[in-house]
């Protein structure tokens, strides 16, 4: 089944899910509990950020000093594969980058614990959510410029400064490389690593009953690209990857909104050693998808490749690597499982979308692979 991170497309509330935070809670009694354990500190304020789609997110201050807390409460859909990603991810770009991330105090992937959840403390960075502060103005090209050179740099030192691993997956506490967060791979080749995904979502397709309508037609599409050969691409380098790097998880400095700059990157629970590609899939929609302004996105491939970060312009073969994401990515929609709701007219409506286009993109990957 595909999960949703925070940039894949429509993340909709229209549709109603038994969503990752189903059954899941946390009470300020059981965070006195945690914070007097692993601190030795007492709560002095409590609050629950309603942002989160895959976890439950509190903001704490204690009596004993200034310092601010992050208590990060895990989801259901996973089992210690994402809480050991994040803290790995963490200790990784601490030990070998000057990127603004939080600090691990404690953390538990073991949701047998005595609080029944898998949990993360942080400390909490400075600066407003960038998602926060573009609901209420637009910024400035000039704005915009100036975070995008902040992210520029920060994303250089992901790709060269942190050692890179010859496999795809995400970040195992051990610090080795595992399975992604759906517990398949690792994979050692890009092909590997589209062709299992294809097939899970097959699994998928002939599991929930949402997909009934379009099934048949669906598995066809995919004996079709079963029998699609294609090079291993070994020019496509695997590198360290935020998995989910859009304004949401942006933290920026708002005292001069002419001049921006990021105060720190959260929520690294989706990274991992991934093909370079993945992250204009992944990552940067608002700068890559800017309506107003085809600039930003000139601008934001311009600086990336000062740094020698390749880009879409610069990948080989990046318009095949596209198809495969489309088709991946619309096999079986991860927002059409576990609905509530599976009778919405709106369910018809994107299971025919989803068919169109894994049909659609078939037929350009055999013209584009001839």
């Amino acid at each position: 089944m595909s999960v949703c991170n925070s940039s894949s497309a429509d993340c909709s509330t229209t549709l109603e899910r038994d969503g990752p935070t189903y059954g899941i809670s946390f009470t300020r009694t059981q965070a006195d509990t945690l914070f007097r354990q692993y601190l030795n500190q007492n709560i002095a304020s409590f609050e629950f950020i309603d942002t989160g789609y895959n976890n439950l997110i509190f903001f704490i201050n204690t009596v004993e000093n200034t310092e601010r807390y992050v208590l990060k409460i895990g989801g259901r859909y996973w089992n210690r594969i994402k809480t050991e990603a994040e803290v790995q991810a963490l200790e990784l770009l601490t030990k070998y980058t000057t990127i603004p991330v939080p600090k691990v105090l404690a953390y538990s992937s073991d949701r047998n614990n005595e609080y029944g959840v898998e949990w993360i403390l942080m400390t909490r960075l400075p600066g407003k959510n960038m998602s926060i502060v573009c609901k209420v103005q637009e910024l400035s090209f000039n704005a915009k410029k100036s975070i995008m050179r902040d992210l520029a740099d920060y994303v250089a030192q992901m790709h060269f400064r942190i050692p890179r691993f010859n496999q795809i997956g995400a970040f195992r506490i051990d610090g080795e490389i595992g399975t992604d967060l759906n517990q398949l791979g690792p994979w050692s080749t890009y092909e590997q690593f589209v062709r299992d995904r294809v097939q899970a979502d097959a699994i998928t397709l002939n599991k929930d009953p949402v997909f009934a309508p379009i099934k048949d037609s669906m598995l066809d599409a995919i004996h079709q690209f079963d029998k699609l050969r294609f090079s291993s691409l070994i020019n496509l380098p695997f590198v360290f990857s935020h998995g989910d790097l859009d304004i949401q998880n942006i933290l920026i400095s708002t005292d001069d909104l002419e001049s921006p700059r990021i105060t720190g990157i959260v929520d690294w629970e989706w990274a991992g050693s991934f093909p370079c590609s993945e992250e204009y899939f992944t990552s940067y929609q608002y700068f890559l998808q800017d309506d107003n302004n085809d600039n930003v996105r000139i601008f934001f491939f311009e600086e990336l490749e000062k740094r020698n970060v390749l880009t879409p312009r610069t990948i080989e073969r990046f318009s095949l690597l596209e198809k495969f994401n489309r088709l991946v990515t619309n096999i079986a929609l991860w927002d059409l499982t576990d609905l509530i709701n599976s009778a919405h007219p709106l369910v018809k409506k994107k299971l025919d979308n989803s068919l169109s286009t894994v049909q659609a993109v078939i037929l350009e990957l055999k013209d584009e692979l001839k």
